[in-house]
């Protein structure tokens, strides 16, 4: 199969040296990546500038293709181009999106574009006025003609099991992926990496590692692409 996976998070400027970010490491982006080079896939890696990044393991037949993105603008067009001419069997969106960027930046009273100053005095008074993304998960499945399995990732933080459901059901209402894996910051936690695999006709795979995830995924993979071949 030929795989796209995202990892990271994205970064958005507020001047040339500060900026809005998320905590993503890419870790488990990088972790399903090699997993999938180590089975024989070929893997496009589209991993934030900051992010782990995936290398091919020994002995692997696949083949590793590694893009990088730093702000919400170039995430999205990179899914874009990749996305239609990339002839893909499955995109795997692990990235951590921003759901907002600044808008303007107003210091003093008086109002920049971000990173138009290349530095903000520290002495300064300042208002940041953010704006609202769009969701980009929604758009996978236009951008790849609709050939492509996609799945989704939801991460929540101290959530309980109620809301976890809630977040994963109003994603396949809203974007109709094919599965959505959900975890919770509060409970990763060095090599314990608790995730429930949810697919769209209501089955849930629960994994207790990445590794568990990964031959999860797999498997869900290998199944979309066998019936539409």
């Amino acid at each position: 199969m030929k795989i796209l996976i995202t990892g990271g998070g994205t970064e958005e400027p507020i001047d040339s040296v500060r900026s809005i970010c998320n905590i993503s490491t890419g870790r488990t982006a990088s972790f399903l990546a090699e997993y999938f080079l180590g089975r024989g896939h070929d893997v496009t890696a589209l991993m934030a500038h900051r992010a782990v990044v995936p290398s091919i393991p020994k002995n692997s037949s696949g083949t590793l293709t590694l893009l990088r993105y730093k702000t919400f603008a170039e995430l999205r067009a990179a899914l874009v181009t990749e996305c239609r001419s990339g002839g893909y069997n499955a995109v795997v969106h692990a990235a951590a999106v921003s759901d907002y960027s600044p808008a303007t930046v107003e210091i003093d009273g008086k109002t920049f574009a971000p990173g138009e100053i290349l530095k903000l005095p520290s002495d300064s008074n300042l208002t940041i006025r953010m704006k609202r993304n769009p969701k980009l998960l929604g758009s996978l499945r236009e951008w790849t003609g609709g050939t492509a399995t996609i799945v989704a990732f939801k991460l929540t933080s101290g959530a309980a099991r109620q809301e976890r459901e809630e977040a994963v059901g109003k994603l396949f209402r809203t974007s109709a992926p094919n599965a959505v894996v959900s975890n919770d910051l509060s409970e990763i936690s060095g090599d314990a990496h608790p995730s429930t695999l949810h697919h769209a006709d209501g089955r849930t795979t629960h994994c207790a590692t990445l590794e568990e995830l990964a031959a999860a995924l797999e498997s869900l993979l290998v199944t979309f692409y066998g019936r539409k071949r």
